[in-house]
């Protein structure tokens, strides 16, 4: 990891990486927004900077703080900025790279991710026992509509729905068919979805997310379409985490337009 990242070079003082992992199944998530907008989005902390959970963490960094110890990350932090995330995550044993080139903890893949490079010594106390995918699984690859995950722990970036969705503006590249978008407006979560590790946990259960049900309706693709640009930048944007720009509303308008048009098709 060192090699690729080049964490010496830009951070002679740091001596551990501390990778935090939140467990984002332990919230409902409603059943109005399964197959259109990716749980990692709506789930995240990060868009609740107002709320509890959010503030557990800057209670961490101020521990650091106080403590004395330098450090860098969490918020700001992301594969490109600081630390890769997943890869991290598996070398402090957390857990393991799955086929689908998600990373995965004991109860799946649906976990939220956060990193830090800190100036103190660390002793690895973690083991891993999971087990890899089978030789014989490919119900990810399978699951995939736009075949971006080309090979096991493989994946092309210019296929993948989650890129078209946020980044790519929900625009249709050449190479792609709209059709192939499904019902997807914000993120894609198939190759999760159907992997076995992640298919047995029921999302109809556990704590309400805060904030979310209040915006559910305004979620769903007719209500998007009425929605100001104003609206949209306050309510929705955030939970992007990013991912989508205040000035980049008409994202979620293409991204409702093609699922309506998809829905008008199969009734005909």
């Amino acid at each position: 990891m060192s090699r690729l990242t080049k964490l010496k070079k830009r951070y002679p003082w740091a001596k551990s990486v501390v990778i935090c992992t939140e467990w984002l199944g332990k919230y409902r998530y409603p059943e109005e927004l399964r197959g259109k907008y990716a749980k990692a989005f709506l789930l995240s902390r990060n868009t609740v900077p107002n709320h509890k959970i959010y503030k557990d963490r800057i209670r961490f960094e101020s521990f650091l703080s106080e403590s004395g110890i330098r450090w860098v990350g969490g918020e700001a932090n992301s594969p490109v900025d600081t630390i890769p995330l997943r890869e991290a995550a598996v070398c402090a044993g957390l857990g393991i790279m799955r086929k689908n080139n998600f990373f995965y903890g004991e109860k799946g893949s649906y976990y939220n991710l956060e990193g830090y490079l800190i100036g103190e010594e660390c002793v690895l106390k973690q083991t891993c026992n999971l087990k890899p995918c089978s030789d014989k699984c490919n119900l990810c690859q399978n699951a995939c509509r736009t075949k971006a995950l080309c090979a096991p722990y493989t994946m092309s970036p210019i296929s993948c729905l989650s890129l078209w969705t946020t980044f790519g503006k929900n625009l249709t590249p050449p190479h792609l068919k709209s059709d192939q978008f499904g019902e997807w407006m914000c993120g894609c979560d198939d190759c999760q979805d159907t992997c076995p590790h992640n298919r047995k946990h029921d999302w109809s259960e556990g704590e309400e997310f805060p904030g979310l049900h209040e915006i559910v309706e305004l979620l769903q693709p007719e209500n998007i379409l009425k929605a100001s640009k104003e609206e949209l930048q306050k309510k929705v944007v955030p939970k992007t985490y990013d991912h989508v720009k205040p000035r980049q509303t008409n994202t979620f308008k293409r991204g409702a337009k093609r699922l309506i048009r998809l829905q008008e098709k199969a009734k005909n």
